[in-house]
């Protein structure tokens, strides 16, 4: 009986000392997953159409009465979400940026017509819903339907994310007065 409480205690001894609390394969992987998770950088990316400032200036003279002068430029701050994609760990969001205009108009060097031409402005004069994703494309002197007493600019606004646009004329009299129409809608 002597022999039986001394193999107890060692066979308890032999237990308690074998818990020597390892992991099984299953805690491993589930710690070595967490780690790498904690690791792992984000490779999101962000792309931009154009991808960098784009500015295009008009300086013309029309029919020796107007001297107009267009600015058409890319914002840097706005631009129209796209779509994203995912590929692998790499999350990229595509984005068109806005574009805006401005168009300074004189005869004989005094200034008749100053204006900013952006879809935000076009878009308070109208709540159709190709505003919400507008962007200005260009605006341009059309020297055909100018002359001497008006001036003719074509200004054209495109909705990329629904491949849509409008087309509008703004005719200006020599005394700055202005009158919008708009000659095209596919949206």
């Amino acid at each position: 009986m002597k022999k039986v409480w001394f193999i107890i205690p060692c066979i308890l001894t032999l237990i308690f000392m074998s818990c020597d609390s390892r992991t099984s394969k299953k805690d491993r992987l589930e710690k070595a997953i967490i780690q790498f998770n904690k690791n792992i950088k984000s490779n999101n990316a962000t792309n931009y159409y154009p991808e960098s400032y784009t500015e295009i200036k008009t300086d013309s003279i029309i029919s020796n009465t107007f001297h107009v002068n267009i600015k058409n430029y890319s914002s840097m701050d706005r631009g129209i979400f796209m779509n994203t994609s995912t590929k692998q760990l790499k999350k990229t969001s595509q984005f068109h940026r806005t574009f805006e205009s401005d168009i300074l108009v004189s005869i004989a060097d005094k200034v008749i017509y100053n204006s900013h031409i952006s879809a935000a402005n076009f878009s308070r004069l109208n709540s159709d819903k190709f505003w919400t994703n507008a962007t200005l494309e260009h605006v341009w002197v059309n020297e055909e339907l100018s002359s001497t007493k008006t001036l003719s600019l074509g200004i054209s606004f495109i909705n990329p994310k629904d491949e849509t646009y409008k087309l509008y004329e703004i005719r200006i009299d020599q005394l700055g007065n202005e009158r919008l129409t708009l000659i095209e809608d596919h949206s």
